[in-house]
C-alpha cells in the first residue's frame, strides 16, 4: 500500500515538473522568433521607403522637365496673334486703287488690285473690319469731292462683296480733298490723290 502512494507521489510530482517547463519553452519560441520577424519588418521597411523617394523624386523631375520643354516650345497666342494683324495691315495699305479725273467706276488696271485686296481678306478668318477710304484732287467744291469720294469707296466695296468678300467686314469713309498725299498743283499730283485707301480696324 505504501509503495503504491509512494508510486503515485512520484508520478504527480513528475506532471507537475512537466508542465511547469513547457511555458517556459513556448515564451523561450515566442521570444526567438519575435526579433527575427521584427528585424525583417524593420529591414524590409527601410529598403522601400527610400525606394519609393527617390521615385517620387524622379516623377516630379519628370514632371518639371517636360513642363519646361512645353513651355518652350509653346509660343504665346496672343503675341502671334498681333503680328499676323500687323502684317495684315501692312499689306491693305501697300494697296491703292487709283481713278480717272471725275470718275468713280474701277479701271481696267486697277481690277487686279481689287481682285488681290478680295483674297487677302478672305483668307484673313479673325474678326476684323477694313475700310475703304474715297479721296479726291483738289478740283470741285469741298461737298462734291466728298460725295465723289464717297462714290469711289462704295464702288470698290459693292466689287469686293461680289468677289465674296463678307459685307460684315467692310466699311467706307469720303475724306474727300482733305487727305492728299501729294500737294504739287500738277497733273501726275492730282492723279495720286484720286485714290481709294484701304485701313485695317481690330
Amino acid at each position: 500500500m505504501k509503495k503504491t502512494l509512494l508510486v503515485t507521489g512520484i508520478a504527480a510530482l513528475m506532471l507537475m515538473v512537466g508542465c511547469s517547463k513547457q511555458p517556459k519553452i513556448e515564451n523561450a519560441a515566442l521570444t526567438n522568433t519575435t526579433p527575427t520577424q521584427t528585424e525583417k519588418q524593420t529591414s524590409e521597411t527601410s529598403m522601400m521607403q527610400p525606394t519609393g523617394v527617390q521615385e517620387s523624386v524622379s516623377t516630379q523631375n519628370a514632371t518639371l522637365e517636360e513642363e519646361t520643354i512645353t513651355n518652350e516650345n509653346q509660343v504665346p497666342t496672343s503675341v502671334t496673334v498681333t503680328q499676323q494683324n500687323q502684317k495684315f495691315a501692312k499689306k491693305l495699305a501697300s494697296i491703292v486703287v487709283y481713278f480717272d479725273f471725275d470718275k468713280y467706276n474701277i479701271r481696267p488696271d486697277q481690277w487686279p488690285k481689287v481682285e488681290k485686296l478680295a483674297e487677302l481678306i478672305k483668307q484673313n478668318p479673325s474678326n476684323y473690319t477694313v475700310r475703304i477710304e474715297g479721296n479726291c484732287d483738289e478740283w470741285g467744291t469741298e461737298e462734291y469731292n466728298y460725295a465723289l469720294g464717297l462714290k469711289r469707296a462704295n464702288s470698290v466695296k459693292n466689287a469686293l462683296i461680289k468677289l465674296g468678300v463678307d459685307p460684315k467686314k467692310l466699311t467706307v469713309i469720303s475724306y474727300g480733298e482733305l487727305n492728299p498725299v501729294c500737294t504739287a498743283h500738277a497733273k501726275w499730283c492730282w492723279r495720286l490723290n484720286r485714290r481709294d485707301n484701304f485701313t485695317y480696324l481690330p
